[in-house]
């Protein structure tokens, strides 16, 4: 990426999270910031942590961000806290019967084996943390290591491994490839390689982390998860007029058109 790219996508990157911090609700968008650039890697959290983002990367696959996190208080006590010698020993029925959780039996009877599965593990390595830690820059095993998980696939893996901190990616979805397909950076709302490549460019210009460049331009398209009051660039009604970079927005100059 040459010098004249950087510095548009340096004032792309500006504008966007301007806007954010002046909607954002209360200072929901800048703790989401703050908390990914300081994010990092520790071994010596309890399996209990790394249960419950496990738990939580299945199930939000499938939900909005904001409607698993109006249940996780239920989920947190239904999974006992994310104890998974406790989680090992409970039935089906005993979450099925919840109306407050996300009574999919595929995935509460995964998670429960789950709970076995990394007891296990913890058993054998000391902890689930170091099992993951002796993977530590090799993308390719810590990405076998949990797909041996049922409903871990390529996306959540992804979302996991960001998530607790021992790696930093991107997994673009739909709002992020929405926003910079209209930006005319890739060619279609399906190219997630190109997009990969496009938050990579993005962090060398700005110096931010993946996990940020992509928190950004999705709560730009989507909203976050209650972090700003409004998604500038949804799919169906975008906030054009409040948006800065209508200059540089296709989507915008069809509008126009």
């Amino acid at each position: 990426m040459d010098k004249d790219n950087n510095g548009k996508l340096k004032t792309i990157f500006d504008l966007v999270f301007n806007k954010l911090q002046e909607i954002s609700t209360n200072d929901n968008f800048m703790r989401e910031i703050t908390e990914r650039r300081s994010r990092v890697f520790d071994k010596n959290k309890p399996d209990s942590y790394f249960y419950e983002n496990l738990v939580r990367d299945i199930f939000g696959a499938s939900f909005k961000a904001k409607t698993l996190t109006n249940k996780w208080l239920y989920f947190r006590e239904a999974f006992s806290n994310f104890d998974i010698n406790v989680v090992g020993e409970k039935r089906l029925e005993d979450f099925v019967k919840n109306p407050h959780i996300i009574r999919n039996r595929a995935k509460i009877e995964a998670c429960i084996l789950h709970a076995k599965r990394l007891k296990e593990i913890s058993s054998r390595f000391g902890s689930f943390g170091e099992y993951l830690a002796q993977s530590i820059g090799n993308k390719h095993q810590l990405i076998g290591k949990m797909k041996q998980f049922k409903f871990v696939g390529d996306a959540v893996v992804l979302d996991y491994l960001k998530d607790i901190g021992i790696l930093d990616v991107i997994k673009p979805d739909i709002h992020v490839l929405r926003v910079f397909f209209r930006l005319d950076f890739i060619p279609s709302e399906d190219s997630c390689n190109e997009a990969i490549k496009v938050a990579e460019a993005f962090k060398q210009a700005t110096s931010e982390k993946l996990i940020v460049i992509d928190a950004v331009f999705w709560i730009y398209g989507g909203g976050g998860d209650g972090h700003v009051k409004k998604a500038i660039c949804n799919k169906n009604s975008p906030f054009c007029n409040e948006c800065s970079l209508t200059i540089y927005c296709n989507y915008y100059k069809g509008f126009l058109h």
